[in-house]
């Protein structure tokens, strides 16, 4: 017999990646709100979904490598929702997108990389290295 012991961490974690199972990774996602409209300006988008803003780690990092690397490339727009402050927190299209997206509030940042087509290419919990979203950025699409 086989016994396998997860820690709470790890539990967590699969609990998490269970819960984006409305949005899968080489398929297409729903398009709504601002990302609608990145999309029909015929850009790919990235998407950051933050958690309540008092628990998000790191999210500041992730918002600022993501806007550097953004602003080099012309054909991709950045749309950031959630928990800037409160108010973000419940505004009506950051609900929207985090009920379509499967977001989990508890605090990591998710990023949705969507190409041009509306394919989810990435999805990244946490945090990530410049190099790791460039790749993600820049790899061809098929």
């Amino acid at each position: 017999a086989v016994i396998f012991s997860l820690q709470p961490s790890d539990l967590y974690a699969a609990t998490e990646v269970l819960k984006t199972s409305k949005v899968k990774v080489g398929e297409k996602v729903p398009l709504d709100g601002s990302i609608k409209d990145a999309h029909g300006a015929g850009k790919a988008v990235v998407l950051l979904l933050l958690s309540n803003p008092m628990q998000c780690r790191k999210c500041d990092l992730i918002d600022e490598l993501i806007k550097e690397a953004v602003s080099t490339r012309s054909g991709v727009a950045y749309v950031v929702k959630g928990g800037q402050d409160m108010r973000g927190a419940v505004d009506e299209e950051t609900v929207v997108l985090k009920r379509l997206f499967g977001f989990v509030t508890m605090g990591e940042a998710w990023t949705f990389v969507i190409d041009k087509n509306g394919i989810l290419k990435k999805i990244f919990i946490g945090e990530f290295t410049k190099d790791e979203f460039a790749a993600t950025l820049d790899a061809k699409e098929k």
